[in-house]
């Protein structure tokens, strides 16, 4: 199952002037044509996969892939060309006889040429070649295409430029950055599903913490919140990540609970690929004053914030109002590179567009986001607010349901 609208791809690659993406990069190429790369993509190099995005609706998603997916793909994108990987496998063939002869009749019976042989992991020629065949198909061979030449590496994109001599290649990064920025149903039910996981996670570590706890303690916690959510559902628990610190020293890995450190945890949850990230600041026992007075600065500074998020308002403005409302309270001089991202299928639970201060692009509805207010002061202790939410007609509505003040723990 594709990931992406084909009527958004249209109106983004015509506005780019594309005639079509092709795509590398291995979370890419899955959001395109919901196809896995398989263990090739772990090299992280062009020509474990190729996924071509046309323009046109009307003209199928086609996709490259090593040949020991051949078979589950074609399931799901029929025209799938394949290319050797380093793996060598078989079809034991019916009958009997000695077990090697029947093993090796397999390869004659596919059509294996006597002179085959495998590469040492894989060859980008054969992947391009393969790629050829696709885009000739669909009469892309000169056409205007979008390498994600931002993943690819420089010596592999001089190979494609070689292969592609015919065509106008330009890098089409940033417009498969717009395509996937807005998402679609599906997308967004994983995104909820992690969401909703992690603050399971998040809801045991603030109800099981005990003084003397470290961090590995509190990664354990959350996990196990994670767990149970899942077995409840009857889904096996998906991978997580979790940044927690204790105590005043944001960046020291060895603090241990004690009654009045601050716990910061920022954590994510990841579903079929897609992360998602939200974070939330403890006190284990009594507030101090001044741990309540600088947590509501950074409460106000995310109100104000939030205050700026609507459909067809740029990124920034949620920036500026942050900063404006941070030193309005006396921390004049704060200075943070961005107040969230896009959440979506990637490495990284941070996904372009960026809530900086020069970030133009506007705010639309379908984008999934995550909103936060980090501070980290050493004799104080880590400071995060961060919010998941999604851009709907109205405005934004917030994902995350815990609550955003400072909440005290282990009373």
């Amino acid at each position: 199952m594709s990931f992406v609208d084909r009527h958004r791809t249209r109106l983004t690659l015509q506005q780019a002037g594309l005639d079509a993406l092709v795509i590398a990069e291995p979370e890419g190429f899955r959001t395109i044509s919901g196809v896995s790369q398989g263990v090739a993509a772990l090299f992280r190099r062009a020509g474990a996969g190729f996924a071509v995005l046309p323009a046109d609706p009307t003209i199928p998603i086609g996709i490259v892939i090593g040949d020991l997916a051949i078979e589950g793909a074609r399931k799901i994108i029929p025209d799938t060309r394949a290319h050797p990987l380093w793996i060598e496998h078989a079809v034991l063939g019916a009958g009997e006889g000695p077990i090697a002869p029947r093993v090796a009749a397999s390869w004659r019976s596919a059509g294996r040429p006597t002179d085959f042989g495998r590469p040492a992991t894989f060859d980008l020629r054969l992947a391009l070649a393969a790629l050829t065949d696709v885009l000739a198909d669909r009469g892309l061979a000169r056409a205007r295409l979008g390498f994600d030449f931002d993943y690819i590496a420089a010596s592999d994109a001089e190979a494609i430029r070689a292969a592609f001599s015919d065509a106008v290649l330009v890098n089409g990064s940033a417009a498969f950055d717009r395509l996937r920025m807005v998402k679609t149903t599906p997308e967004i039910e994983r995104l909820t599903l992690a969401l909703e996981l992690s603050e399971a996670g998040l809801r045991r570590l603030a109800e099981s913490t005990l003084e003397g706890h470290g961090v590995e303690d509190l990664h354990d916690l959350f996990r196990l919140g994670i767990e149970e959510a899942a077995a409840g559902r009857g889904l096996p628990a998906p991978p997580s990540w979790d940044y927690i610190s204790i105590g005043p020293e944001p960046w020291g890995a060895g603090g241990r609970v004690t009654h009045g450190a601050i716990i910061k945890a920022d954590v994510g949850c990841v579903v079929d690929g897609y992360s998602s990230d939200t974070s939330r600041n403890y006190v284990f026992g009594a507030p101090t004053r001044e741990q309540m007075e600088f947590h509501g600065i950074l409460e106000h500074a995310f109100d104000a914030g939030m205050e700026a998020i609507r459909p067809g308002v740029p990124l920034k403005a949620a920036h500026h109002a942050a900063t404006a409302a941070l030193a309005s309270a006396g921390l004049a001089g704060y200075s943070r590179g961005h107040f969230g991202h896009g959440l979506g299928h990637s490495l990284f639970s941070e996904q372009w567009p960026f809530i900086a201060a020069d970030t133009e692009v506007l705010f639309e509805p379908g984008m999934v986001m995550a909103f936060e207010v980090p501070i980290y002061v050493r004799g104080l202790g880590g400071f995060n607010l961060e919010d998941q939410f999604i851009i709907e007609a109205s405005g934004p509505r917030i994902m995350t349901t815990l609550p955003r003040t400072l909440q005290s723990i282990g009373r």
